[in-house]
């Protein structure tokens, strides 16, 4: 038979056990509670992105504005010198020096297709006899497109790239352009003399009102059997 005192120690030990299990299940639980707030810290810094987005998308679109506000306000000041003017051209080509009148005429731009460059923001064109018929030294014709130089009866050729900014305008000959003959200037009155063609340089003019003051240098290809040559005057009006 088993003695009451072996029956009570088995039961002594049951109570020891099943005190101890809830002691385990008490200390266990709060690790529970711990794992579960873990997710919500980490979703505080998920926001930031956004905010530096915005700022970003923000600063680009000022800055696109401002840029788009500057370029109008550049083409606006340039076409407010559109016009036609009489000046005069005085300087030398070839060693042999000149004073001429001459026109200079500033336009809206002629043709936004089939530019050999940027579209011009206005065409320029600066005329003094002919020197295609009658060549004499500083005899010039050349133009931004070939629509500006009245006469020509040619398409609306775009001869040279034009960049304006407020009321002076810098106009230069596209060098792949000279072989159409559209731009060209003489250097003496000889029934020979060579056509010369303008390859680089520049044509400058500020338009202040009324007033229109410049210049012009252009190099100029002759052909075969004239060597090129520089066609530099001062435009005053």
């Amino acid at each position: 038979m088993i003695s009451n005192r072996k029956i009570l120690t088995v039961l002594a030990a049951g109570l020891l056990l099943t005190t101890g299990c809830d002691s385990v299940r008490q200390v266990a639980s709060p690790a529970a509670v711990s794992t579960t707030g873990t997710p919500t810290t980490t979703e505080t810094p998920t926001d930031t992105p956004t905010t530096t987005e915005t700022t970003a998308e923000t600063t680009s679109e000022e800055t696109t504005t401002e840029e788009e506000t500057s370029t109008t306000e550049t083409e606006e000041a340039s076409r407010s010198t559109t016009g036609s003017y009489d000046v005069t051209i005085s300087g030398s080509v070839s060693g042999h020096s000149f004073r001429r009148s001459a026109t200079l005429r500033i336009v809206e731009t002629i043709s936004s297709t089939g530019s050999t460059n940027d579209v011009n923001p206005v065409d320029v064109c600066l005329a003094s006899g002919n020197p295609a018929a009658q060549p004499q030294p500083g005899a010039i014709r050349f133009g931004s497109n070939s629509g500006c130089l009245s006469g020509t009866g040619a398409a609306d050729l775009d001869l040279a790239s034009v960049d304006a900014d407020g009321g002076t305008i810098d106009v230069e000959p596209v060098e792949s352009m000279a072989a159409t003959g559209g731009n060209l200037f003489t250097a003496s009155t000889s029934i020979a003399a060579c056509p010369y063609y303008p390859v680089s340089g520049r044509l400058r003019v500020t338009v202040d009102g009324g007033d229109v003051s410049g210049s012009v240098e252009f190099t100029g290809y002759g052909g075969a059997f004239c060597p090129s040559t520089v066609y530099d005057a001062k435009i005053s009006g």
